[in-house]
């Protein structure tokens, strides 16, 4: 009786892509039919099919290949079909580890490096240098203006280690901010958006120099054009300034508005 079902499945599939030859999702499905009928070699035609007919998803595709050729005995193919997947964006890593097909090829130091790149795609801002920059940010803070412990600041990595958050609020609870820090691969650039209790709104845009992460703003403020430079400079593992300034004349001339020691908390 199985063996009766599964021809009739093969069958029926292979009647459904005839009828909707340019049907990529048809196409995928068929392969699966036919994947888990047992004919591999058919599997692996339909999955072709699919993708050339333009499926979406071209990392399942890829995917389900390489378990058909892992199946079929062909550890080459399983592998550079597997290395296509990820090329393409697959990002179950552990996924991987637990489809019992790739057994036979996971004493391969490919496939070590394959789920490498698999977990890199699953997090890409924790494998990325760029996302790294502003590290030396994070941490939990006094921070004195004036020479006096004025406020406190936690910042932190959120967002699966894409953002770094900073919750800054004073000693005598008259003012708090919060600030959203992220390297934007598309622009090149990093951007901060800060927001406070006065009800504020800042968008930053700026870059790493050296040892200080530089951002800049143009706005308007009360009718003229004002442009605003902040520095983070990185004065040594336990210590980070805050540097803010204004220029009204283009960046000519500049007035410090805001000078913060951040000292690490211990």
């Amino acid at each position: 009786m199985r063996k009766m079902l599964l021809v009739l499945l093969v069958v029926a599939g292979g009647a459904f892509a005839q009828t909707t030859p340019s049907d990529p999702q048809a196409l995928f499905t068929l392969g699966v039919t036919r994947q888990n009928a047992g004919d591999l070699r058919g599997a692996i035609e339909a999955y072709t099919s699919a993708l050339s007919a333009g499926y979406p998803i071209v990392p399942r595709v890829h995917y389900r290949i390489a378990a058909a050729h892992a199946q079929l005995g062909e550890k080459e193919k399983a592998l550079a079909s597997l290395r296509a997947a990820v090329d393409a964006g697959f990002l179950q890593a552990d996924l991987l580890w637990q489809e019992n097909d790739f057994i036979p090829i996971r004493t391969d130091p490919r496939f070590a490096e394959i789920v490498a790149a698999a977990r890199k795609n699953q997090h890409p801002c924790a494998a990325s240098p760029e996302f790294r920059q502003f590290d030396y940010w994070l941490g939990e803070w006094d921070v004195e203006v004036g020479g006096q412990k004025a406020a406190r600041s936690s910042v932190q990595l959120v967002v699966d280690d894409c953002v770094i958050f900073e919750n800054y609020a004073t000693l005598n609870g008259n003012y708090s901010g919060k600030s959203f820090s992220m390297w934007v691969a598309a622009n090149k650039k990093w951007e901060q958006r800060y927001v406070d209790s006065g009800g504020a709104f800042h968008e930053w845009t700026g870059s790493l120099d050296g040892d200080t992460m530089r951002f800049f703003w143009t706005h308007d403020r009360g009718g003229k054009k004002v442009l605003s430079r902040m520095a983070y400079l990185k004065e040594g593992p336990d210590r980070v300034r805050q540097v803010l300034e204004d220029s009204s004349d283009d960046g000519k001339t500049w007035v410090k508005t805001y000078d913060g020691l951040y000292t690490r908390r211990r």
